[in-house]
């Protein structure tokens, strides 16, 4: 094969292999969209395909199965917020302005996605069935990327010695989560639209004031 047509191969490789991806993205973003409305249960492959704009056999290549589709829904989503978290850290910058950029970043990361708020509601219902297949490794990659965070802070009197990281990442996925998946119950309590800019940072400053009044020493370095 000369090298013209060697070349020619490869971009056909090339051309393959970004529209495997760009089939694949779509299907996990319907998928995502309609296993929020409808839980795995009630989900439809043929819907999701259609959805998606893919040959239901092609779907099937990809993914295998309905049960495989839905974790790799969870991994897709769950993968994002570990970019956002991994993005958020510094060890250049002071331990409160990292801690404030990881809420953050994870607190409008639900603001924007409901459909993520909606699918830990159906796992949870289900009793964590398929999110136990994926939230290990990527609450093992925060707690490292967090910890080191945690470790510096200590090492520099800003933060208490005795905090406990995995309490901290899970206290602060129940302060943001919780805001958003029992939104329809608390939004009685309050006349303002709870997914207004303002009344969003007002309750992101009061997570933020919990967290720190719980884990830093309020000493100087």
């Amino acid at each position: 094969m000369n090298n013209g047509a060697k070349e020619k191969t490869m971009k056909k490789v090339d051309g393959r292999g970004q529209r495997s991806e760009e089939s694949r993205g779509r299907i996990l973003n319907s998928a995502t969209r309609i296993f929020a409305k409808k839980g795995l249960d009630g989900a439809r492959i043929d819907e999701i395909a259609e959805d998606a704009g893919i040959n239901k056999r092609m779907l099937y290549h990809y993914f295998g199965s309905k049960e495989d589709l839905y974790v790799e829904v969870l991994r897709f989503n769950y993968e994002k917020i570990y970019t956002l978290s991994k993005n958020a850290f510094n060890l250049a910058d002071d331990s409160k302005e990292n801690v404030t950029r990881a809420v953050r970043a994870y607190f409008y990361f639900l603001a924007k996605n409901e459909d993520f708020v909606r699918l830990t509601s159906w796992e949870a219902l289900n009793g964590g069935r398929f999110a136990k297949k994926v939230i290990p490794q990527f609450f093992d990659l925060v707690e490292l990327e967090f910890g080191d965070i945690i470790k510096d802070g200590i090492k520099r009197n800003f933060i208490r010695p005795d905090t406990d990281i995995r309490q901290v990442i899970v206290s602060v996925q129940a302060l943001c989560l919780v805001y958003f998946n029992r939104r329809e119950i608390v939004q009685p309590l309050w006349q303002e639209d709870l997914l207004s800019e303002e009344m969003l940072e007002v309750r992101l400053q009061h997570i933020l004031a919990l967290i720190f009044d719980g884990i830093f020493s309020h000493e100087e370095e």
